[in-house]
């Protein structure tokens, strides 16, 4: 039996202040505050701590599902320990990611910038992976960086064989623009334009093939996907996003029994009085009743 304290380190303020051991949970909250590659505001190593008190205040009732608290059984083992540089940080997110997977059970990531995907995806190698995001993250390098929170889902689709759809995003580079063109085959990109005239059900078709065929999916959440009217505490926030009822039900739809992990990341907090931590605790809560309540679903 592994030693989870040689992995985490334990926090004082579990999310949802929830008790449940690590070997009874069937969701795993853990933090990955790896904070290195900042190109804009750093602070991201402050969320998953940020988030925990959040969620202490919340309300844990959903009217989307009918699920409260003790409907599910939540375990927080804490943050990663010593995560500093990049590459060897991801090491440990894939081993992480690996244990509680290999578990049984379904890891909820707080990160952390979102180069921390990339661990849980090389971990996981899903076939699709559902990445909520403002901004592609396909540049081939960022200030210099070949591995940063800019540049992950070009190393991950360089590395791993999945399909990709990307929702929500609007600043985007030219080069970006034109890998998503040359993988079509592969990466699939609704804007947040579309997502604001057409609704969930733009999300929802462009991607309705790859979901059918996907037998494993992972859902990342960048918070800067959001307009920063509802979170403006972000690393790199960037206007007309889409609001924080459209991204729970995009994630509602796309989580299902076939949903391996999902992340949250590039919350900065301290940039504002906790209105984003909030918004993101929010979004974790309703992701973990959306998955309980996929693997409740009669087959």
């Amino acid at each position: 039996m592994v030693n989870l304290d040689t992995v985490f380190k334990p926090t004082l303020n579990p999310f949802l202040d929830t008790t449940t051991p690590f070997d009874e949970a069937r969701h795993v909250v853990f933090g990955a505050p790896l904070d290195e590659t900042a190109s804009h505001r750093s602070g991201s190593r402050f969320a998953p701590d940020a988030l925990r008190r959040a969620s202490l205040y919340m309300e844990t009732y959903s009217l989307r599902t009918g699920l409260d608290l003790p409907d599910v059984s939540i375990a927080d083992v804490g943050d990663l320990r010593d995560l500093n540089h990049p590459e060897s940080s991801l090491d440990e997110i894939s081993k992480a990611v690996g244990l509680i997977r290999g578990s049984g059970k379904m890891a909820a990531m707080l990160g952390g910038e979102h180069t921390v995907t990339l661990g849980a995806l090389r971990a996981l190698r899903p076939d699709l992976v559902v990445d909520f995001d403002a901004h592609m993250d396909l540049r081939d390098s960022l200030l210099g960086a070949r591995l940063s929170h800019g540049t992950f889902l070009r190393r991950a689709m360089e590395e791993l064989d999945f399909k990709v759809v990307i929702l929500g995003c609007r600043a985007v580079s030219r080069e970006e623009m034109a890998f998503a063109e040359e993988n079509e085959d592969r990466l699939a990109v609704v804007t947040a334009a579309e997502l604001l005239k057409g609704g969930i059900e733009v999300g929802l078709e462009a991607t309705e093939s790859w979901r059918d065929e996907a037998s494993s999916t992972y859902i990342s959440v960048d918070m800067d996907v959001v307009d920063p009217a509802q979170a403006p505490a972000v690393g790199n926030l960037s206007p007309e996003g889409i609001g924080v009822p459209t991204l729970i039900d995009l994630i509602s739809e796309f989580a299902d029994e076939h949903t391996h992990g999902f992340d949250l990341t590039e919350v900065t907090p301290h940039y504002d009085s906790g209105l984003t931590a909030t918004q993101a605790a929010h979004v974790v809560l309703e992701t973990i009743y959306a998955l309980e309540a996929a693997l409740r679903r009669p087959l």
